[in-house]
């Protein structure tokens, strides 16, 4: 095989040695070999440019399309971590009020003291429906408000402490903590209700 391998290598080398002999050397030849040198690679030149700048602008179209769905991603990501945030603040502050209604007897108050002020004007005989322990504190902490709006209470124990519904014969104000928690949230353009 070696000496097969040995021939062919012998043979090529000889065929080249012939070739060189026999090439026109003059200078019209060679000018012409240059110019077509030249032209070749010029031709090359422009087919190469053609080739990279085509996949040039496939793989600016396709880090394009990457970065595209990496931005819907980040986006995404951003508004699910937004509206997680928000549940977590908004389920903060519900255990807050709740604590605040369990430890503060008179935390009711406030809340039937601005709800007799904001009907004050248009109230003839107003009731205020709350819950019994919520009533107790009330008719001690307000009596001589209630007496000058000319309020009723009623103890109704379907009303979670806290709050208050007042009725007349003209309207019904709904001062609950479940409607109040609503009015809240619909203003920060959530939906979460209270689930007592």
């Amino acid at each position: 095989m070696s000496a097969l391998d040995a021939d062919n290598v012998r043979r090529h080398a000889n065929q080249a040695e012939s070739a060189l002999a026999t090439a026109d050397t003059s200078p019209e030849s060679n000018l012409a070999r240059e110019q077509g040198f030249k032209q070749g690679l010029a031709v090359g030149y422009q087919q190469g440019y053609a080739a990279g700048e085509t996949k040039a602008v496939r793989q600016t179209m396709r880090f394009n399309q990457i970065m595209d769905g990496f931005e819907s991603g980040i986006a995404a990501l951003d508004e699910s971590v937004a509206r997680d945030l928000v549940q977590l603040a908004l389920e903060v502050a519900r255990q807050l009020v709740r604590a605040h209604i369990a430890a503060c007897e008179d935390a009711v108050v406030p809340v039937v003291r601005e709800a007799l002020n904001s009907i004050a004007a248009i109230a003839e005989q107003p009731r205020l429906v709350m819950h019994p322990d919520d009533a107790d504190v009330v008719k001690r902490e307000l009596g001589d408000e209630l007496a000058s709006h000319r309020c009723r209470i009623i103890g109704d124990a379907s009303i979670a402490r806290g709050g208050v519904r007042i009725e007349d014969s003209k309207f019904e104000l709904d001062a609950t903590v479940a409607t109040r928690w609503q009015r809240l949230v619909e203003t920060m353009g959530v939906s979460d209700g209270w689930l007592d």
